[in-house]
């Protein structure tokens, strides 16, 4: 029962801090497109740090999806990946409409290419655990 718990409040920690970065990077990314904040010498490094959590939280999730029958996913990524895409497509849209204003930075493409290919490989290791 200790260990369970442990596990919970470890994978709780990785959550937290994963959902942190995720709006922390999200508002930066924002900011720096529409210029309300010029954050682009950080984008890297938030983008990276992002990134990190989120592969480790994943990683960890999927770790205990796989080692403890009962575990339970109750929790949803796809939250952030309707809002990447969202912001993704805003920016398409805008940069294509006025390309003097506004351009997509390198590290935002980054950034929501990665979080899509954590999501799909989480998503399909849920699906083949759900199979079995």
């Amino acid at each position: 029962m200790q260990k369970k718990i442990k596990h919970k409040e470890k994978l709780l920690f990785w959550r937290i801090l994963t959902y942190g970065w995720g709006i922390l990077t999200a508002l930066f990314f924002v900011s720096d497109f529409f210029g309300i904040i010029n954050c682009s010498s950080s984008l890297r490094t938030i983008t990276i740090i992002y990134i990190c959590v989120l592969s480790i939280f994943t990683s960890v999730k999927e770790f205990r999806r796989w080692k403890d029958k009962k575990f339970l996913s109750q929790y949803k990524g796809e939250i952030f990946i309707i809002a990447y895409t969202l912001i993704m497509l805003l920016f398409l849209i805008l940069e294509v409409k006025n390309p003097e204003k506004f351009k997509i930075n390198r590290e935002f493409t980054t950034a929501y290419l990665s979080i899509l290919g954590i999501f799909a490989i989480s998503y399909n290791s849920k699906y083949l655990k759900n199979k079995k």
